[in-house]
């Protein structure tokens, strides 16, 4: 568009220039016919290098009444020592009864210093606009925009576990204050909703606590009796087995439900190696029974930033699912590497005609294993304290071994 208009200027320029100069010519043709009209006496040569004319006898027969013709002309100039535009009149006049053709030129502006201030000019002008017109839109933007990202920095530190929300603030502009009052009213009831949930959430596992406590202690006072038969203590025992796994499903819920809405803080400093050297003691006597060989490369110090008893969730979890799924003569390896810790261990085969679902790996109650101190929650809370945290978790098979990654970075 800027192209085609400096094309459009430079064409109307150049036409009102010439205009302006055949316009010159006519009127100095008329004013140097009329003095000399007036003034016979007055010599002339007919080719005067210092006049702007000249005139050439012609004969009666060439003599064409009328006559006008305005052209453009290069003439040397030796002062510059190059060839300049003119414009040239050339008319056939009758002056003391001789026939003659009049040639007058006059310089005018030549077509590349015209294009060069043309460019200069109209480039200067339309990079001023454009930069008043950036900066302007940059300081109105800036103002009308200023209450819109005070209030989306204000929800992006939001945090539904606070009893206290942040106030939006005031703005005299109609549409934000109309979005202030929409965000206030659906931050209000997404507060409430989480609440009530939240409450709902701890109230129920306090209430299942309770009575599975009293049943399991009820239980363990009955197996005490000495007149229970082999048969009733064992349906009493696995009753106290099931008791006791219900209410680690019920603190598990509760645990992911809180890691959920994230009511733990990411600000401490972890130390990797020290959660990981300590979690692996846990792990000693199934160690032993299934005569696991366990190779760890925890030399390397890895500080992280998260949440201390997370952290020690999410590798107690992968070390629990190592060491539980391995098989007899099997092998565990724990790498601590830059920003990374891998943990890869032997499995069980698997079963003809069962399917390995690598994408339901990380979903909860997933499970292949018939394993029944498992409910398949393990690698679930890992994957969730992982996003929690800001961290990646990846699962792959390599000649053999299932491997999990936990990147930090």
């Amino acid at each position: 568009m800027f192209g085609i208009f400096s094309i459009l200027f430079y064409l109307v320029l150049s036409w009102n220039v010439l205009q302006n100069v055949d316009e010159v010519l006519n009127n100095r043709k008329v004013n140097l016919l009329a003095y000399l009209e007036e003034n016979p006496e007055a010599p002339f040569k007919e080719d005067n290098p210092l006049d702007d004319f000249t005139f050439f006898p012609v004969e009666k027969k060439v003599f064409q009444e009328s006559y006008e013709s305005y052209t453009d002309t290069l003439i040397y100039e030796p002062v510059d020592d190059e060839f300049d535009e003119y414009r040239k009149l050339t008319a056939y006049v009758k002056l003391h009864n001789n026939n003659y053709r009049l040639e007058i030129i006059k310089p005018h502006l030549e077509a590349g210093e015209m294009i060069g201030t043309i460019a200069i000019t109209l480039g200067s002008l339309f990079m001023g606009l454009a930069l008043s017109f950036y900066l302007t839109q940059r300081i109105i933007s800036k103002k009308i925009w200023k209450s819109f990202f005070e209030m989306l920095e204000r929800l992006r530190l939001l945090r539904f576990d606070k009893e206290k929300m942040p106030e939006l603030p005031s703005t005299n502009i109609d549409e934000f204050r109309m979005l202030n009052e929409a965000v206030n009213e659906l931050v209000r009831k997404n507060t409430e909703v989480f609440q009530s949930q939240k409450q709902f959430i701890e109230n129920a596992s306090h209430e299942m606590q309770t009575p599975l406590s009293i049943i399991q202690s009820r239980l363990e006072a009955l197996i005490g009796q000495a007149e229970l038969s082999k048969k009733q203590a064992e349906i009493i025992e696995g009753i106290i087995g099931s008791t006791q796994r219900l209410k680690k499903l019920s603190k598990t819920l509760l645990l992911l439900s809180k890691i959920e809405n994230r009511q733990f803080i990411l600000s401490e400093q972890v130390d990797i190696q020290t959660i990981l050297c300590r979690s692996m003691e846990f792990y000693e006597e199934h160690k032993a029974a299934l005569n696991i060989s366990v190779k760890a490369e925890t030399r390397d110090s890895l500080k992280v930033q998260g949440n201390i008893m997370l952290t020690e969730i999410l590798i107690q979890n992968l070390l629990k699912n190592a060491f539980l799924h391995n098989i007899e003569n099997g092998m565990v390896s724990v790498q601590i590497m830059e920003n990374k810790l891998i943990i890869a261990n032997t499995g069980q085969k698997q079963e003809i005609g069962k399917v390995f679902e690598k994408d339901k790996l990380f979903n909860r109650f997933y499970k292949q294993s018939r394993n029944p101190n498992t409910w398949g929650l393990g690698l679930a809370i890992a994957l969730k304290v992982a996003e929690t945290s800001g961290w990646g978790l990846h699962y792959y098979k390599e000649e053999g071994l299932h491997i999990f990654e936990v990147n930090f970075g």
